[in-house]
C-alpha cells in the first residue's frame, strides 16, 4: 500500500535499486509521525534534511559536521526535492524527546537541490564513513 506523497518501498524499481536490502531490515507501515516518535529509542539522534534546510538558518549545519559515530541510534528523515519536509516531519523535531539536528548538503551556485534518493545516499555514506573510521581506529589501536 502506498501513502500519498511517499514512495512504495515494495515497488519493483525501488527493490531493484536498493538491492533488495529491504528484506534485511524490519519495515513498519502506516505509522503517523506521533507513532514513529513513540517507537524511537529515547537516545535517538534525528537528522532532518531537505532542500529548504539550506536556507539561511542558524540551526542548520553541513551534513558532515555531526559526529554520527557518537550517536547510539541515528534516524535520517529526508524531505522530497520539490516540497521538502512535511510540517508533520518538521514537527517531529520540535516535539521529540530525542536529539534533533537539521542538516544540508551544500550546493554549487545554480543548483537548487538533489534527488531525494541521491541526498539520502550522500548523507548515509557520510554516516557509514564516520562509523567505519571509528571502528577501524578502535580495532587498529591495540597497544
Amino acid at each position: 500500500m502506498s501513502v500519498a506523497g511517499c514512495v512504495d518501498v515494495m515497488e519493483m524499481k525501488v527493490l531493484r535499486d536498493a538491492g533488495a536490502s529491504h528484506f534485511d531490515i524490519p519495515l513498519v507501515y502506516n505509522l503517523t509521525w506521533a507513532q514513529l516518535d513513540d517507537l524511537l529509542p529515547v537516545d535517538s539522534h534525528i537528522f532532518l534534511a531537505d532542500s529548504a534546510s539550506s536556507s539561511v538558518s542558524q540551526d542548520v549545519v553541513d551534513y558532515t559536521e555531526p559526529d554520527y559515530a557518537e550517536c547510539s541510534q541515528v534516524v535520517l528523515v529526508v524531505g522530497g526535492e520539490t516540497e521538502g519536509l512535511s510540517r508533520s516531519a518538521s514537527h517531529l523535531s520540535a516535539s521529540s524527546h530525542q536529539h534533533t539536528q537539521r542538516v544540508h548538503i551544500p550546493m554549487a551556485v545554480g543548483i537548487d537541490s538533489l534527488n531525494s534518493a541521491v541526498s539520502a545516499s550522500v548523507i548515509l555514506h557520510e554516516i557509514w564513513r564516520q562509523i567505519m573510521s571509528v571502528a577501524v581506529v578502535s580495532v587498529g589501536s591495540c597497544d
